[in-house]
């Protein structure tokens, strides 16, 4: 009897595995979640669960003069490594010292990318190898009017975007307050960002990418699974009472 039990119960429970699993697998890839814009002095204000505990992959500060390998930048703009000493907008942090501003602004250091037609904005596309994102953003610096971020798919297919015109403040004197993290999730992989502004040119840095935290099953796939071995417990108490009427017969 307790062989056949056991044979039952594990029966059973591989069954209610298997269907949890497939119940997982048939889930569709989460939709996109945005961030942002959020105050951002350094990369210590990335939003906390914005990667995984690994953190980002790349973080291009632009501090070499040049975009990452892994990206390609397009709608016009490109690396602001010199001239316009004292209005570029680059991250507060670039010069090692939080206070407000990002200076001296000699040739090649307190970087960013810039583009005098903020409507063309800035593109960001992966190029690297591996997997895509899952997670990618970058840092609006400075331009006005409406800023507007977005995203594509693997595909080319629109995650969808967010807008905001409560942070700019008309300054382009190399101030930081205006400073604003953008950014987006997908569990499908992304292949490229994109933001503008609706006047003026746009300048952003700290152009990043990496991978989000593994995806937490849906609430109705533990259900299942807690379910189906509340199920196998009543049945095997079932049996078990069926066996011991038998024996007392």
């Amino acid at each position: 009897m307790s062989h056949t039990i056991f044979k039952f119960k594990s029966t059973l429970l591989a069954a209610l595995l298997c269907s949890a699993t497939a119940a997982m697998a048939a889930t569709p890839a989460s939709p996109s979640v945005f961030f942002g814009p959020t105050p951002y002095l350094s990369s210590s204000d990335i939003p906390i669960g914005f990667y995984s505990a690994a953190g980002a992959t790349v973080l291009d500060n632009l501090e070499d003069g040049s975009l990452h390998s892994s990206l390609i930048g397009s709608g016009g703009g490109s690396v602001l490594a010199a001239g316009f000493a004292g209005i570029r907008d680059s991250v507060d942090s670039d010069d090692g010292v939080l206070n407000g501003t990002c200076g001296p602004q000699t040739a090649g250091r307190c970087v960013s990318w810039f583009n005098g037609n903020g409507n063309s904005g800035a593109t960001f596309t992966f190029q690297g190898a591996g997997a895509l994102p899952t997670a990618f953003g970058l840092v609006w610096t400075d331009g006005a009017g409406t800023v507007t971020f977005s995203a594509m798919d693997a595909d080319g297919q629109s995650l969808g975007s967010i807008s905001s015109s409560s942070f700019p403040d008309g300054s382009f004197a190399a101030g930081t307050a205006e400073d604003r993290f953008f950014g987006v999730q997908f569990a499908g992989g992304i292949r490229s960002i994109t933001i503008k502004n609706s006047g003026g040119g746009i300048e952003v840095d700290h152009i990043q990418y990496g991978q989000m935290a593994a995806a937490v099953p849906e609430p109705e796939t533990y259900a299942l699974l807690l379910a189906g071995l509340g199920l196998m417990g009543a049945a095997v108490r079932r049996r078990n009472r069926m066996g011991t009427n038998r024996a007392l017969d």
